[in-house]
């Protein structure tokens, strides 16, 4: 890795983007940015209201919620040293990912479906899942996305069997 190269993480909700981009963050003497976070701070200022992502998207709507997600993604075009975290549905807008290729590697992180869907279950469904069948909404997202993620990233880290610093180990070692 340059030193001031950014990396960026990708993957299905629940994956580790947050709690890796972090510590990797953390480590590398890099910012951290979590598309999330960067969207409900904007989300608060335009709209005078603080909100979660799952509430924008929620009372919002998806439309919205995207919106201001793009414009977020955009904000981050010439930063330096910053480990990104992207939300799990960033890939599906090709301007996104245009918009990403300028910023800098993309990192995968793959876990397995079946332990995705317990964490969620512990932590907490995303407002996109919630439906009369949630766990079934979440494998044909995983379908959907599984693929993108694959397609796009520079590097994929399976990380189904590996903790938070071993995930961070093999980034090192791949970047």
């Amino acid at each position: 890795m340059t030193e001031n190269m950014n990396t960026m993480l990708c993957g299905l909700p629940m994956s580790g983007k947050t709690t890796v981009g972090k510590i990797l963050a953390q480590q590398l003497n890099f910012h951290f940015v979590d598309i999330d976070q960067l969207i409900e701070k904007a989300y608060a200022a335009k709209m005078g209201k603080t909100l979660s992502c799952r509430q924008i998207f929620l009372q919002e709507g998806e439309r919205i919620f995207r919106e201001v997600e793009k414009q977020q993604i955009v904000s981050l075009i010439g930063a330096e040293k910053t480990v990104i975290s992207l939300g799990g549905g960033s890939l599906t807008d090709q301007s996104n990912i245009n918009t990403l290729q300028l910023i800098g590697p993309l990192i995968y992180l793959k876990v397995s479906t079946n332990i995705l869907w317990k964490r969620m279950q512990m932590y907490g469904i995303p407002p996109y899942l919630d439906s009369a069948d949630p766990e079934k909404a979440f494998y044909v997202l995983a379908e959907k996305r599984t693929p993108l993620y694959e397609k796009l990233s520079d590097t994929i880290i399976e990380a189904d069997l590996l903790n938070a610093q071993e995930i961070i180990t093999s980034i090192l070692k791949k970047v």
